[in-house]
């Protein structure tokens, strides 16, 4: 066809990725299991399957400097990216235990104002 020589990377950011948004699936379904592992207290699978998503972020990287998501996708994205930072504040609260002393300490301490005041 005369006109345009074909430009296979134009091609890929212009259709929406088939691939793209399955990187951040992988990574949402990562983070879940190593919240699961959390709740069972099995940090050696925790400490193992963040070593995979670290090796799943760089693949979402590499992929996302060629291919784009649709509108659709987008939002599906941000819901993931959503889960993805419930379960990691969960797997914090586990792992650092303080956390969670210091977060029934502050409450109680607001509910106590509360009352005083």
């Amino acid at each position: 066809m005369p006109g345009k020589p074909f430009d296979p990377d134009a091609e890929r950011r212009n259709t929406p990725s088939c691939g793209l948004i399955n990187h951040y699936e992988d990574i949402a379904r990562a983070s879940r299991s190593m919240l699961d592992a959390a709740h069972r207290g099995d940090w050696a699978a925790v400490e193992q399957i963040e070593a995979q998503c670290r090796e799943k972020i760089a693949a979402l990287k590499r992929a996302a400097s060629t291919d784009t998501l649709s509108a659709g996708e987008k939002s599906r994205r941000m819901t993931l990216l959503r889960t993805i930072l419930k379960d990691d504040a969960q797997i914090r609260l586990r792992a650092e235990p303080w956390l969670r002393d210091l977060e029934n300490f502050l409450s109680t301490s607001r509910q106590a104002a509360d009352c005083g005041s």
